[in-house]
């Protein structure tokens, strides 16, 4: 942003927007990764056993299903990366835009993904088939724990959609959603009319 440029009310209603996207993507994995860092910093290796009296399984796996109900709908997965890049290019944050389109739908299913990989353990299974039940800080994990294993195909089948998108949304949106750049003759008589009036 120039100097002397100041950020209109819709930019700032984009913005808001734009975060509001962001959240509704990526805050049920942040939620996820709260209830795991909590057993981090507990220092709970993962297990059948309770995590120094706390049910955090339980936590975890209602954590995991909000963040899949989230992210393996991949048409509202698509179709909100695509208003959070709209809406950051009507902030003329074209840059933004671009990275939104091309980074929300993966980091939105892959972090629930890499959750799971850092709490299974040898007893505990993760098989696209929902084969057996892994027991996790005392609670059962269910399908919670099996849809990590299904995330992989899910990002390559979207890749190309989404690798697609970010081409051509990116290049209209370096077009037309650059900053405005003020004229240097109108800052210069801007400048000549301040001195005059000194």
């Amino acid at each position: 942003m120039e100097d002397g440029e100041h950020p209109t009310l819709s930019s700032h209603g984009a913005l808001t927007l734009w975060a509001v996207t962001v959240a509704l993507l990526l805050g049920p994995s942040a939620l996820v990764w709260i209830v795991r860092g909590v057993a981090y910093a507990a220092q709970c290796a993962p297990g059948p056993d309770l995590c120094r009296g706390m049910m955090l399984g339980g936590g975890l796996r209602d954590a995991l299903a909000l963040a899949w109900t989230v992210s393996t709908n991949t048409f509202f997965l698509v179709a909100v990366s695509i208003v959070a890049t709209l809406a950051a290019f009507s902030a003329r944050r074209p840059l933004v835009g671009t990275l939104s389109i091309l980074l929300l739908p993966i980091l939105t299913l892959v972090l629930p993904m890499l959750a799971v990989l850092t709490a299974k353990y040898d007893d505990c299974p993760v098989s696209s088939d929902g084969i057996g039940n892994c027991t996790l800080w005392g609670a059962q994990m269910g399908m919670s724990f099996h849809t990590a294993a299904s995330v992989p195909d899910i990002v390559f089948s979207l890749m190309p959609y989404t690798f697609s998108l970010t081409l051509m949304l990116g290049l209209l949106g370096w077009f037309f959603a650059r900053p405005r750049h003020h004229r240097p003759e109108l800052h210069a008589t801007a400048h000549m009319r301040r001195f005059e009036d000194e």
